[in-house]
């Protein structure tokens, strides 16, 4: 696998899995295959992401609701 391909699948699983931590539906088999795989950097990378996304799409929808 050449260095941008396995970079990519490297976010793309990161993604996946602290996506899918947020929400609690983790599977012990997927959580087993992909601890060892993932890297901290990435993993505390896209959980901000995630938690700047979340707290924004909360503010949005609470000023649309005070709005109207």
């Amino acid at each position: 696998m050449s260095a941008p391909t396995s970079t990519l699948l490297g976010l793309m699983r990161t993604l996946r899995t602290v996506g899918s931590a947020m929400f609690g539906v983790r599977g012990r088999k997927r959580h087993d295959e992909d601890a060892a795989a993932l890297s901290p950097l990435l993993v505390v990378i896209a959980a901000l992401i995630f938690m700047a996304a979340f707290v924004g799409v909360l503010v949005t929808l609470a000023m649309t609701i005070v709005a109207k």
